[in-house]
């Protein structure tokens, strides 16, 4: 099932200034009016108005779906007592209200109002929900009508793909009424309706994944499959290529509060190839596979900066890029009220809450983040007004130290379970794994399972991946928390290190903390980084050296290589790289020079397991230089003169002796068929070879067969790829590709024919979204009436 149908809407899960915005947007639509919402509250009666050629239109909105006959009477009678302060005469009068009417109510209670205008009129439950069937765009906008049907989200679960299936859908259901709409949901939304992908951004907290969740309701709703942060590469695959229309969803894209969060070092261009798919399918026309994606701004910016297929990815959607600023402060009122209107029940500390303006303190706070509010006004209860005041100022002003309190509070196992936790993937960690690194305390799975009841439903949420179970931590503020927790405490940072047990544990640590001169470009570092690069100088010879021995325990000898795949080796290469560099970003550290006997031990080791392989094709050799490139890139040139440049440059010479041990093998054992293998390798990787300088090294093949030969099979290739590639094709080669470009020339010419006859569609301009610097008077006075309702008005009977 896809989508779900219409119920019969009782209105409770609104708000009354959701109330009033439905009945302003569902009157608009009816009655082909403008309404506009006129005050909140204490309004001398008038809610909406609309002007019309004979005079105006007034409405009155009553949000009391459990209101009965006598309750609807007098309110009415109320209204009818202010007509003569509304300071006008309207020609039509609109009593509405979400309470079910019988006909006799509704005919009583129009003659409560008689007077107040020439025409007056009183609408119901029912009245609403049968007009409501006629303008389902309505429906659709106010979301929380349909999501709080009592099955919608589990429907929605049931429909689609989620990797933290329950952690999600609980997220949703908690805060689904909380929703404040604003203008960055439409330019969102405009984004994925034009483009097919919207990517939002912004700092920690501002509201990113709740604007992606709105979104993602809306899709399914409009009978779109779900799938959420999926983590196969090959399964999205799958999905992007099957017939049902999809809505994929990739909350913090590129890492949590990092960049290469995520485990796999291809993630980056497995998404950026992902990306290009789903954008290329867009502007065919194609639109039934649309993409959500979040981002933090750093990581963002450092992901950009770090990798060329993230900067690719992220370029072809700058016209889907939407930033998540700071809220206008209307709607940072609206959302503070929404927080406590849901979660404090008790008559009396409403009543407090509903005085002073303690509430304009908060949302005009600089730290203002909807998750904070969330996070506080959920974990206070609520024993007191002033209590859960007070504890909303303390967390604005020390945002950091919001989880202080109750991390200090737990045992010291539980405690190292979070903060390995906080170090390894972003968004799922199977169970196993978080064991693994427990090696200080006892790890029996009742032992482990303990922690993990403990800490469910407060730090960490459970989730099955693969018939596996798997934990992450329940919010991103709390591993901003744990990584500011261990960037001072050493002793905290030094368990992480003899507790890890693989080389891969380190790889976190070391990148988190690294020094500016391994890269290209200074690096901004914030407060928090020069606090983890400290700590980490702190115990920089127990890191170097369980570095050094996880390398010597690495998984990987000439048995383990399987025929044509090498990830297993790439791996170890990228590994001993990752070591020297390490070595070198702590070299102002007491203990961090790199042995000489180590490092030749382990070049020997790779280099015999390189010598080990057996391949009979030019192809997968081709692919084995590319991948080791790929993996020791990292290791940027070094300032002239450091020890470690000429380490750096022996790991950098292992593809030059593969590539030399094994390419005068292959073109000997293939002989004369030697031009098509390599025409296959060309295409798919002369790019990369001709960067590296490599190329055959034998006179058993002929240029000019290798070119008549690429110029025979150019249909099987995309003409585009090889014009680009052609410069380079010939620098491997060492050989002007005459007849290629002949016959290059002419399928290229018919191809820009072809793209200039299609219409292309005009891009459209999303409009961004302008901070409220000041709040106006109107709408100070409109919150202000919001938050004195509380005193009188009753709770939401779900939240």
């Amino acid at each position: 099932m896809s989508g779900i149908a219409a119920p019969d809407y009782d209105f409770a899960s609104l708000s009354p200034y959701d109330f009033e915005v439905f009945v302003r947007d569902l009157l608009s639509a009816q009655d082909h009016l403008i309404y506009s919402t006129y005050r909140v509250g204490a309004d001398g009666g008038i809610d909406l108005k609309a002007a019309t050629e004979k005079g105006w239109v007034v409405a009155q909105c009553k949000h009391t779906p459990s209101a009965d006959k006598g309750s609807v009477l007098r309110a009415a009678r109320i209204e009818a007592g202010k007509a003569a302060g509304m300071g006008l005469a309207p020609v039509r009068y609109v009593f509405v209200t979400s309470a079910e009417l019988t006909p006799g109510t509704e005919r009583e209670t129009q003659e409560a109002l008689a007077g107040v205008a020439d025409t007056v009129e009183v609408y119901g439950r029912g009245w609403l929900n049968a007009v409501l069937a006629l303008h389902p765009e309505v429906e659709r906008r106010h979301f929380k009508l349909w999501v709080s049907w009592t099955q919608a989200v589990r429907a929605m679960m049931q429909d689609g793909v989620f990797l933290r299936g329950e952690s999600r859908i609980q997220r949703i259901e908690r805060n689904y009424l909380r929703f404040v709409h604003h203008e960055t949901c439409e330019v969102a939304e405009l984004a994925l309706e034009e483009y097919g992908c919207v990517l939002l951004s912004g700092a920690p907290g501002a509201g990113k994944t709740t604007i992606a969740e709105y979104l993602l309701l809306l899709w399914w709703h409009r009978g779109f499959r779900v799938v959420v942060d999926p983590r196969t590469v090959d399964q999205w695959w799958a999905w992007l290529e099957d017939d049902t229309p999809t809505v994929f969803f990739f909350d913090d894209a590129w890492g949590q509060t990092h960049h290469q969060d995520h485990g796999s070092r291809h993630h980056d261009t497995d998404m950026s190839e992902f990306i290009e798919s789903v954008v290329e399918r867009q502007s065919s026309g194609t639109a039934s596979k649309v993409l959500i994606m979040t981002s933090r701004v750093q990581v963002l910016q450092d992901t950009v900066r770090l990798s060329d297929a993230s900067r690719r990815a992220v370029e072809r959607l700058a016209h889907c890029h939407v930033p998540v600023e700071r809220l206008p402060y209307d709607v940072r009122c609206r959302m503070l009220f929404n927080h406590v209107h849901l979660a404090v029940t008790n008559p009396q500390t409403r009543q407090d809450l509903s005085i002073g303006s303690w509430w304009q303190r908060v949302a005009s706070h600089q730290n203002y983040s909807p998750r904070l509010i969330e996070i506080v006004v959920r974990r206070n209860g609520a024993k007191s007004a002033q209590e859960l005041i007070n504890n909303l100022e303390e967390a604005l002003e020390n945002p950091h130290e919001i989880w202080g309190a109750s991390f200090r509070a737990l045992p010291p196992v539980d405690q190292q379970l979070l903060l390995a936790l906080s170090l390894m993937d972003s968004q799922l960690v199977l169970w196993q794994e978080v064991v693994r690194r427990l090696g200080s305390f006892p790890s029996s799975e009742f032992h482990v399972d303990a922690a993990v009841e403990r800490l469910n439903g407060s730090w960490i949420t459970k989730a099955s991946h693969a018939g596996s179970q798997g934990l992450t931590l329940a919010d991103p503020s709390q591993r901003d928390f744990l990584i500011r927790y261990l960037s001072i405490s050493p002793g905290a940072m030094t368990a992480i290190i003899r507790n890890s047990v693989k080389f891969d544990d380190l790889i976190p640590v070391c990148r988190r903390g690294e020094a500016i001169e391994l890269e290209f470009n200074l690096r901004l570092f914030s407060s928090g980084e020069d606090l983890f690069r400290s700590v980490l100088d702190t115990c920089a010879r127990e890191l170097l050296v369980r570095l050094r021995e996880l390398w010597d325990l690495y998984a990987c000898d000439a048995a383990d290589l399987a025929s044509g795949s090498f990830r297993e080796l790439t791996s170890l290469v990228e590994a001993l790289t990752l070591s020297v560099r390490f070595h070198g970003d702590r070299h102002a550290a007491p203990g961090a020079a790199l042995p000489a006997d180590w490092f030749g031990a382990a070049l020997s080791r790779v280099a015999r397991l390189v010598d080990g392989l057996g391949m009979t094709s030019i192809e997968p050799l081709a692919e084995l230089v590319t991948e080791l490139a790929a993996a020791i890139e990292s290791a940027s040139p070094w300032p002239a003169g450091h020890s470690l440049l000429y380490p750096i440059s022996q790991i950098r010479a292992v593809i030059s002796h593969a590539w030399a041990s094994h390419e005068p093998r292959i073109a000997h054992h293939q002989s004369t068929g030697y031009e098509a293998d390599l025409v296959e390798a060309l295409v798919q990787y002369a790019n990369s070879l001709a960067g590296l300088g490599l190329g055959p090294t034998v006179d058993t093949y002929s240029p000019d067969k290798v070119d008549a030969y690429l110029a025979r099979h150019l249909d099987d290739y995309d003409p585009d790829d090889i014009a680009e590639q052609i410069d380079s094709i010939e620098d491997v080669v060492g050989w002007n590709f005459t007849d290629t470009r002949e016959r290059l020339s002419p399928l290229l010419d018919a191809e820009e024919e072809q793209t200039l006859s299609s219409p292309r569609r005009a891009p459209a301009v999303l409009p961004r979204p302008t901070p409220v610097v000041a709040s106006p008077a109107d709408t100070t006075a409109s919150v202000a009436a919001l938050f004195r309702s509380l005193g009188t008005s009753s709770t939401p009977g779900r939240t």
